[in-house]
């Protein structure tokens, strides 16, 4: 019998904390995937500058040092880190540049601001610089090139995104913060206080069924274009298949955000499997 491999930091930090996008990673070709955990962690390690801190002000710095980080790299320095490092070498070899990474951590002040999107463009925008962004890289790491390969990734990264806004209505709720349109909670007279504390009326029902039904355009969205972006980039995309999952645990739910169906459901990872072998999403 043989050992299991051992993972890298990065592989097995995505693993615990982005279960997602890790099993979507497995399905690159092998020679690819370290770069995939390397990005992933990257985001990690910034998306939950939020979650981490106490005061504000100790989000920024932690922000800010991600911004020194990466200037150091541009300039050929690289810091002791275990994410750090592996990722110094990917912009290195030209495979990732310190810009479009020092674009994913300012898209990230938007969470210490502590204030929920005014309106469906605005959180559009804040996916689109997060979870959007991200596909895309994704999608170059593992050879995509061109404009129409990039609209296609950042598609599909924008669809699983909203979702998982959606998906993380509890977490939010829990820690008092609202990502969902402001205007659209007041068109369906739900109040903050209804998210915080979980309250399973007709009204929030109704609010997530409205954006439940934006998410399901957004990959209807994606799956329109997927054939603009190469079979060997499929794994950035496969997220939808699960977003799409997701989805449906929702309205089986009947888009009660708060079901532990939705919130708790596990990917499909048949479906998954499936999808990743044919190389579709």
């Amino acid at each position: 019998m043989t050992d299991t491999p051992k993972l890298s930091h990065c592989a097995d930090y995505v693993r615990r904390h982005d279960r997602d996008r890790f099993l979507c990673a497995l399905f690159a070709s092998p020679e690819q995937r370290e770069d995939l955990f390397t990005l992933y962690a990257f985001n990690q390690e910034v998306s939950k500058t939020r979650e981490m801190v106490t005061e504000i002000m100790l989000g920024h710095i932690r922000l800010q040092w991600w911004r020194d980080t990466l200037t150091e790299i541009a300039e050929g320095k690289v810091r002791k880190h275990e994410v750090v490092e592996p990722l110094a070498e990917l912009v290195e070899k030209g495979l990732l540049t310190t810009f479009d990474l020092e674009q994913v951590v300012a898209a990230r002040e938007f969470d210490l601001e502590d204030r929920q999107p005014a309106d469906m463009n605005e959180l559009d925008r804040y996916v689109d610089q997060t979870s959007g962004k991200i596909s895309v890289l994704a999608a170059r790491l593992l050879g995509a090139e061109g404009e129409d390969a990039d609209h296609a990734a950042r598609l599909a990264g924008n669809a699983y995104g909203l979702v998982g806004i959606l998906r993380a209505m509890v977490f939010h709720g829990r820690a008092k913060r609202l990502y969902l349109p402001k205007d659209r909670m007041e068109h369906h007279e739900v109040a903050q206080g209804d998210l915080f504390e979980f309250r399973k009326k007709e009204q929030v029902r109704n609010f997530t069924r409205e954006i439940a039904e934006v998410a399901r355009t957004r990959i209807k969205d994606a799956r329109k274009v997927r054939k603009a972006l190469p079979k060997k980039a499929h794994a950035a995309a496969l997220p939808v298949v699960l977003a799409d999952g997701y989805l449906k645990k929702l309205e089986k739910a009947e888009f009660d955000p708060f079901s532990a169906d939705f919130g708790l459901a596990r990917p499909a990872s048949v479906r998954l499997m499936l999808n990743g072998l044919i190389k579709r999403y």
